[in-house]
């Protein structure tokens, strides 16, 4: 019996000597003393700073994948158009490794529905890029940008995008492309088909083509020749480079850091010696 109380007394003078190293309590969670230096975080604050961290790291790292993303895109779309054009009509049109790959197609424009593609910015100057659908059977059909036009004094004076070609077939040079991102939106599209040609504020394929009776393939053609069109052909922007979301990865690492820091200054105190 005295062999047994004799352990459970030092048991429990163990437990003791080591609970004030960790103190949980509703008010801080521990106590790590440096030298002179006490640090002592509350829970809440400390949940809250974890929270953000992970935020802003993770949102950094996605920038990361972005930059990498577009600096390949970028690659792909120059090595792309120094190739020869293709037929077409052996693309896959289903298929997104074919984008950005030269082509020639064999088509009908139809200039009944052309489309203006609002708030295009050439030089500085705001424009439309011109989309006019390219009938290549009976029951298909591909926009094609005819390039950009200045939006000109008023914009209730809409411009001149008639074509003279419309009533044969056509062969056109350009770039397969998908449709242009949706960006920022203002307002929709829904009273824009009222009147043609339309002015709308995004291409979306499914949307158009409802007003086209007809089906309209995933991706765009860009013509590429200036002997072509009338208009300015524009290259092949991408929204945002390589460059802008290494920029904004370094901003959301330099936050993280900068929380991290006020964190520890925030919870750590000065005490004096003993």
């Amino acid at each position: 019996m005295i062999t047994v109380a004799s352990n459970v007394k030092i048991t429990i003078l163990n437990i003791t000597m080591y609970t004030p190293l960790i103190n949980i309590n509703k008010h801080r969670m521990l106590h790590i003393k440096i030298k002179q230096f006490l640090f002592t975080p509350s829970l809440l604050p400390s949940i809250i700073t974890a929270a953000l961290l992970y935020l802003m790291i993770s949102l950094a790292f996605w920038q990361l994948d972005r930059a990498e993303y577009k600096s390949n895109l970028q690659t792909i779309i120059e090595s792309k158009q120094n190739t020869d054009a293709l037929d077409f009509n052996i693309v896959d049109k289903t298929d997104d490794k074919w984008l950005y790959q030269p082509v020639f197609i064999e088509g009908q424009f139809d200039p009944a529905f052309q489309l203006l593609y609002d708030n295009q910015v050439n030089n500085m100057i705001a424009g439309y890029s011109i989309f006019t659908p390219l009938k290549i059977s009976s029951t298909q059909a591909i926009l094609v940008n005819r390039g950009w036009l200045p939006t000109g004094k008023s914009r209730s004076i809409l411009p001149d995008i008639s074509i003279t070609e419309q009533l044969r077939k056509v062969r056109l040079n350009g770039l397969l492309a998908p449709p242009p991102s949706k960006t920022l939106v203002l307002s929709s599209n829904a009273n824009s088909y009222a009147q043609w040609p339309a002015i709308l504020q995004y291409i979306d394929i499914a949307e158009i083509e409802q007003h086209l009776n007809i089906k309209l393939l995933p991706m765009t053609l860009i013509m590429n020749e200036s002997g072509q069109t009338n208009f300015d052909i524009l290259p092949i922007r991408i929204n945002m480079r390589s460059e802008k979301h290494t920029a904004y990865a370094f901003q959301w690492f330099a936050l993280s850091f900068t929380l991290f820091i006020i964190y520890i200054i925030v919870n750590t105190k000065r005490t004096e010696h003993s």
